[in-house]
């Protein structure tokens, strides 16, 4: 099982790297009517709320899997939902799918499931 965890990581950071590079090199592949601009505006939006909960969140872990050590629980929290995130990411720029109106929910279902796996990775290590 260790094996196949390895190879799974190494899968998703050639993911990212080449998602990456991608995105850097031509950028989102925008649905006509959407824009940089648009897609900014409606980050804005979100940007407020994703803070405040995923603080509150974090503080829960700290508190709830003490034992685990305070550090290892935020940095795994915090590597555990942007690494989702810039996977969901890269996979977006290396299948050029169009940036429209699913593109937000896409990203919020990443950061809801990447929340959910973390709880139950902590949980199983106590």
């Amino acid at each position: 099982m260790k094996t196949f965890k390895k190879i799974l990581m190494i899968l998703c950071i050639l993911i990212i790297i080449v998602g990456m590079y991608m995105l850097g090199a031509k950028g989102l592949h925008y649905k006509q009517g959407y824009s940089k601009n648009m897609l900014i505006d409606t980050a804005k939006q979100y940007t407020v709320f994703a803070v405040m909960s995923t603080s509150i969140i974090l503080i829960y872990f700290v508190i709830r899997y003490n034992k685990q050590g305070i550090i290892k629980v935020l940095a795994t929290s915090i590597l555990g939902i942007l690494g989702a995130m810039i996977l969901v990411l890269a996979v977006l720029a290396i299948s050029r799918m169009e940036v429209s109106r699913f593109f937000f929910p896409i990203m919020l279902t990443t950061y809801v499931s990447s929340i959910i796996v973390l709880s139950a990775s902590f949980e199983e290590k106590t």
